[in-house]
């Protein structure tokens, strides 16, 4: 099976940037919403997010390139025998990649007891394309869904997480401020003031906890 290019105009950057606003918006209404926590994490350079019909997926943005693999416990795949198999003809750096890393997020244990990564589709890519032994199709089917805001241009994706999480205008405008300065300082540090803080609109202890812990993933971190 060959891997193809999926679609040009989309690439490491692009979907990195797409997760950086995900994870925003997932931080400043994870404080309203703390029973949500598990939907969208960071661990170093590894993205993951999980919603609550079965699928899940990682992330990684590493160097030149980056791999992402998913799952949707509802669909069954028999025509890949491994979850290594769904790298197919990529880079040996992308399928290290996936083998030390992305695939570690993904593991399941099958009913002998072994445990080892279980994925239902993939992608990798570098700064100009994106590539799959899949097509989109078929992707999107087998947990590609997940990423349907994450690869929206930035001004239609940002109008899609105020609807999904029903956002203040103060919310709102605090996300493209986070968004903007995350982008242009992509590996700084960046620190938030408490009058930006207090634009999440909530005093919850639990709720405010968690949003400070999901700021910090992506390293934002509070006004003390």
């Amino acid at each position: 099976m060959k891997p193809m290019t999926l679609n040009s105009q989309l690439n490491k950057n692009n979907i990195w940037s797409g997760c950086i606003l995900a994870s925003v918006a997932h931080a400043i209404m994870v404080a309203h919403y703390p029973e949500l926590s598990y939907e969208h994490s960071w661990d170093d350079d590894n993205y993951s997010i999980v919603d609550d019909s079965g699928g899940r997926g990682t992330i990684t943005f590493k160097d030149n390139y980056f791999v992402g693999a998913f799952r949707d416990d509802n669909f069954l795949r028999t025509d890949i025998p491994t979850a290594i198999d769904f790298f197919t003809g990529a880079p040996k750096d992308v399928i290290e990649l996936a083998k030390n890393e992305t695939l570690e997020y993904l593991l399941e244990e099958d009913e002998n007891g072994t445990i080892s990564p279980s994925i239902t589709t993939a992608i990798w890519g570098d700064n100009d394309t994106i590539t799959s032994i899949d097509n989109i199709v078929k992707i999107v089917q087998c947990g590609g869904y997940l990423l349907e805001k994450q690869l929206m241009d930035s001004d239609v994706a940002i109008e899609a997480w105020q609807d999904y999480y029903e956002m203040t205008s103060e919310q709102v405008e605090l996300l493209k401020s986070v968004y903007v300065k995350k982008i242009n300082n992509p590996n700084g540090e960046i620190t938030l003031k408490k009058s930006e803080i207090k634009l999440i609109g909530t005093e919850s202890i639990e709720g405010l906890s968690e949003s400070e812990t999901s700021f910090e993933e992506i390293r934002v971190y509070w006004e003390k």
